[in-house]
Formats: C-alpha cells, sequence, structure tokens
C-alpha cells in the first residue's frame, strides 16, 4: 500500500500555479521592453503614434500580467485550502484512532497544517516559484551585454551565498526553538488542565517556574534565529542596491564607449532587480520556510504512520457474544506484559464485574474490550468476529464506555449524550436518559437536556459528569457497554441507579462490563473475575466469587454500616490457593 503524502492529489492545482507563473513572469518583461523600445524608436524618430502603440500594447500585457498574476493569487490560496481540508480529516482520524506511537498523539499535527497553510499562501512561497526565473532574466541581461550579464551572475551568486549561510547558521536554532516551543505548549496545556489544583495547593510559582526555563529556552534560540535571518536579510539587501548600482555605473561606462545603448542599461538594471528579488524574499521569509519544511516533515511521518485501509464490508449487526482469547497486551518500553492470554466468554444479558488490585490491567482491559487497546496477541471477538475485522464505524454503534475520567464537550446535556451527533433523535436521547436513570435529574438542572455543560463539563459536578457519560454509553442500540469505575464519584442515590441501569441493559440482551470493588455492584453483576497480575486469577459466578471475597470480613471488625470494596489476596496466598476455576483471591476490606 503506497503511504500518503502531504502533496498527494494537489498536482493539478500545482500545474497550474506553475503554468500561471510562466505568464506572469513572461509578462514582468513588459517594463524592461518597453523601456528599451522608447530608447531606440520614439526618443531616435521621435514619433509619437509609435510611442501611442508602444503604450497601448504595454497597457494590454499589464493587463494580462494581473489577471494572471489574480489567477495565481488564487490558486495558491486554493491550495493552501485543499490541503488543510485533506490532511486535516486524516489527522485527526489517525490521532483519534489510537494507530500513531505515542510521540506522535499530540494536538501540533494540526497546527502543522496550519503553519504549512499559511505558508503556501505566503509571498515566501510566491518568491519561491518565481526564483527559477531569474536565470531567465540573467540569460538576457548576457544578451544585452556579457560584461553586465558576468555582473548580474557576480552578483546573484552573493546572493545566493547569502542564502545558503542563513540557512545553515538558522537550522539548528531553529529547531530547537521549535521543540522548545511545542514543550512549551503542551505545558501551558498541563497547567490549564490542572489549574485548580495547582491554585488549591500553592504551587503556581513553581509551576510557572517550569513554564519559563521551556519558554526561555524557545524565546532565546527564536531570538537567535531571528537575529541571524535579519542579518542574513539585510546583506542581501545591501548586496542587492549595490549590485543595481553595479549594473548601471558598468552601464555607463558601456554607453560611452558605445557598446551599449541606454536603453538597454536600464532594461538589464530592471531585470536584475527582478532577478534578485525572489532570491532576496526567500531569505527574508527563511524562518517560514525551515517551519515550513519541519511541519511537512512531521506530517509525512504520520501520515507514514498511519494505517489507511480501505472501506470494510459491514457485517450482519451483532447480537452482542463476546469472546476474548488469548488477549495479551505489552506496551512500548516494558518487558513485562500488562495482560498476558486473557480468555473469557459471555453471552447476551451477562455483566461482568472486574475487580483487582492497582495495577492489576482493569482499565487496560476495559480499553481492549472496546479497541482502545491493541493487542500483540489473541483476539476480542464480537459475535465470532474480530474487533479489528469490524468496521469502526459500524461496530461502535453498538459498543458503550464509560472512562474512569469523564470528559464532556463543549455543548448541551443533550449533545453530549448524542456524542455531538447533530442527526440524533430527540426521543433517542431521552430513552438513553431513561435507561442510565439520569432523566429526572437533568430535568431538575436549571435548562434540562438544553443546559450548557461548560468547557470539558466544568458547569457540572463530577457525579453529574459520571451520569451523563453513563447516559452517553448507553446512547443507542448498545450490544457490548463497558464501564470503568461508574460508581467513582456517585452517591448511594447514583450508584443505586446505575446498578437498575446495569440490570435493564442485560434485561434487553446487551452485555455490561464493569470495573468495581463495590460489593452492591457485584451482587447485581451475573460474573465476576478477579484480575492480578495482569492474568485472570479467579472467574466465575459472581455469587460464588463474592462469597470467597468476603469470608475474611467475618475475621475482622469492620463498619456495618459501608459497602465494603473487595480486595485481592497477596500473591503467595493467590499461588497456595492455585488459580483454577474453583480458586479464590479475594478479601473484603471496609471502603
Amino acid at each position: 500500500m503506497k503511504t500518503k503524502r502531504v502533496f498527494d492529489g494537489q498536482r493539478g492545482v500545482i500545474t497550474s500555479i506553475f503554468v500561471a507563473s510562466i505568464f506572469v513572469n513572461l509578462l514582468v518583461l513588459t517594463a524592461p521592453l518597453y523601456m528599451l523600445q522608447l530608447f531606440a524608436r520614439v526618443m531616435a524618430s521621435g514619433s509619437l503614434p509609435t510611442l501611442l502603440a508602444l503604450t497601448t500594447g504595454a497597457a494590454i500585457a499589464l493587463v494580462f500580467f494581473f489577471l494572471f498574476d489574480v489567477i495565481r493569487q488564487r490558486l495558491v490560496a486554493r491550495l493552501g485550502s485543499r490541503l488543510e481540508a485533506r490532511l486535516s480529516p486524516a489527522v485527526l482520524q489517525a490521532l483519534i484512532s489510537g494507530a500513531l506511537p505515542a510521540a506522535l498523539r499530540s494536538a501540533e499535527p494540526i497546527r502543522d497544517i496550519q503553519d504549512l497553510r499559511g505558508f503556501v499562501t505566503s509571498p515566501v512561497f510566491i518568491a519561491l516559484l518565481d526564483a527559477p526565473w531569474s536565470i531567465l532574466f540573467i540569460a538576457l541581461i548576457f544578451v544585452f551585454s556579457p560584461i553586465l550579464g558576468l555582473v548580474a551572475v557576480a552578483g546573484l551568486a552573493v546572493l545566493l551565498t547569502l542564502g545558503v549561510l542563513s540557512e545553515m547558521m538558522a537550522r539548528k536554532p531553529g529547531e530547537t526553538a521549535e521543540e522548545a516551543a511545542r514543550e512549551t505548549n503542551a505545558a501551558v496545556e498541563e497547567m490549564m488542565l490542572n489549574a485548580e489544583i495547582i491554585h488549591a495547593m500553592g504551587k503556581t510559582n513553581a509551576q510557572i517556574g517550569r513554564w519559563r526555563g521551556r519558554a526561555f529556552t524557545a524565546i532565546l534560540f527564536g531570538t537567535l534565529v531571528t537575529d541571524r535571518v535579519a542579518l542574513m536579510t539585510s546583506l542581501a539587501k545591501a548586496t542587492r542596491m549595490g549590485l543595481q548600482i553595479a549594473v548601471l555605473g558598468v552601464g555607463v561606462v558601456l554607453v560611452i564607449n558605445n557598446q551599449l545603448t541606454p536603453g538597454l542599461m536600464i532594461a538589464s538594471s530592471i531585470l536584475l532587480g527582478r532577478a534578485a528579488a525572489p532570491v532576496e524574499q526567500s531569505i527574508a521569509g527563511w524562518r517560514a520556510l525551515l517551519k515550513a519544511r519541519s511541519a511537512v516533515a512531521r506530517l509525512n511521518l504520520l501520515l507514514a504512520h498511519a494505517e489507511t485501509e480501505g472501506a470494510r464490508m459491514e457485517l450482519p449487526d451483532p447480537d452482542g457474544r463476546l469472546s476474548v482469547e488469548g488477549a495479551t497486551v505489552v506496551l512500548p518500553g516494558r518487558q513485562d506484559p500488562l495482560l498476558m492470554d486473557i480468555t473469557l466468554t459471555l453471552q447476551p444479558g451477562h455483566a461482568l464485574g472486574l475487580i483487582g488490585p492497582s495495577g492489576a490491567g482493569k482499565t487496560t482491559f476495559a480499553r481492549a474490550l472496546v479497541g482502545l487497546q491493541p493487542l500483540v496477541r489473541g483476539h476480542v471477538r464480537i459475535d465470532d468476529a474480530a474487533l479489528t475485522d469490524w468496521d469502526p464505524e459500524q461496530i461502535g454503534r453498538h459498543i458503550g464506555f464509560l472512562p474512569q475520567q469523564v470528559e464532556l464537550f463543549r455543548g448541551t446535556i443533550a449533545e453530549n449524550i448524542a456524542m455531538m451527533d447533530p442527526g440524533a433523535k430527540p426521543s433517542d436521547v431521552v430513552a438513553a436518559a431513561k435507561r442510565a436513570r439520569v432523566h429526572e435529574l437533568i430535568l431538575a438542572l436549571p435548562g434540562g437536556y438544553n443546559a450548557e455543560v461548560g468547557p470539558r463539563g466544568s458547569y457540572l459536578s463530577a457525579g453529574q459528569r459520571q451520569r451523563i457519560g453513563l447516559a452517553r454509553a448507553f446512547f443507542g442500540d448498545r450490544k457490548l457497554i463497558v464501564l470503568d469505575e461508574p460508581n467513582a464519584n456517585l452517591d448511594p442515590e447514583g450508584e443505586e441507579a446505575l446498578a437498575s441501569a446495569i440490570e435493564a441493559a442485560c434485561a434487553r440482551g446487551a452485555i455490561v462490563v464493569v470495573v468495581t470493588h463495590r460489593l452492591n455492584l457485584l451482587r447485581r453483576v451475573s460474573h465476576a473475575a478477579l484480575l492480578q497480575d495482569g492474568r485472570i486469577a479467579r472467574f466465575g459466578e459472581a455469587r460464588q466469587i463474592i462469597e470467597a471475597a468476603t469470608q475474611p470480613l467475618s475475621r475482622h471488625q469492620g463498619d456495618p454500616g459501608q459497602d465494603p470494596k473487595v480486595t485481592p489476596l497477596a500473591p503467595r496466598r493467590a499461588a497456595r490457593q492455585g488459580h483454577g476455576a474453583d480458586s479464590t483471591a479475594a478479601e473484603g476490606a471496609p471502603s
């Protein structure tokens, strides 16, 4: 499969831009040719009709110059728009799909696309298009006078040398400044996400100091790049002006010696200015060119890593049978697997409670069930078809997921329940809220379903956000619903509503997998599994596992008024009891 590149599919627009540039640069010759004819014909003959004819021809040529230049500018603008319109969806899809390495999973590629579009529509890009035409203009000067041609070549060589020096001087500090700027922006995003805890714990100055160190590096090297490019730009301007003076001075000597006409001298000066202008502008915009080049390199790397798969055939809508076969997860940089040979089967209507100590792999397993965590070995199957064989859009309509950290979009409660789908029916939104037992809670809020949740759901409490996220997981025809610590922020009333929602979902034929330690929820599920060190230490009917888990409670003094948490035993005890279907490895503890 051919790897996508940034400029793939833009050949027609780029070709049109080059064709327009041909006409623009040919019509640039209007002024020097007009000047040449004035000295050669009009001033020699004094013919006003000739002057009128030449002026009319020049005016027509300028009209065409204007038209072709406008066309080129618009084509360049269209190229920038097409690049952003084509690349942004592909980049977003790659970022959301999780198919990229961790180093590429950020919002920076979107900024790279915007930087690339800004460069394409800038005067620097136009100057680069015009730069090859400098050779033609220098060749014409050679035709007029070989001596002036040699002067022009020497001056242009100096300008090109300044351009190369500018690139060499700005490359390393420019890369360092860009990297530091990205780290600075990432630090600011982290500070904004954790602004409340930073302020509450009195670490504002410490965090600003941490940010200042990165920002100082970006500022220092950015200033260094600016200074070096400015130095080269000023030298280029002085060189161009000196070059035109040199051409005029040498031209006057040639005119005095009758080796050149005044018209050819002035025409050579105009052509030299036109030949040197693109090189000078390129030097002035060298930093923008460096940023654009880095952006293209990063985008090409991202597109190379992104999986570009063709459209998949849709399978029949699933009944909801779930089977996990030898699921193994190993993260990059780690030798020990997070999950090892997880195997289990659930039928429609089953509910599975996942328990285990911190770091046992519960969240990783939950993410693997919904396709967010790739497996190095094994399969997650729905209706005997591996999750990776389903069309993501199709199977996604039948999977509900509630992560530990519930994030809401800026919008209304109804929009968040429908995952911002503009085609969602209000009746389906209300039905999902009722399934999640949050309909009355929503109606009690000011504005009801039309209430704004604010940025990241900040207008709602943590418990309210979690229950809205639960309704989102129940929206539509969900056959598999995975809930990761869904009762972490719920009060007893909310926890009871959650348990009722799980029972109702199972009654409709859905499979519910819930990560929890609360016995109140474990008593309402049909199956339970104990994860320990990335393996299933015990799997079976929830009743049996609850009995084994709560036996130690009779030997300890507990608070009968609280719902206990299930906490696994130490690994050595689990090893003594074995890992078979009848082994037990759970111990209760008060919450």
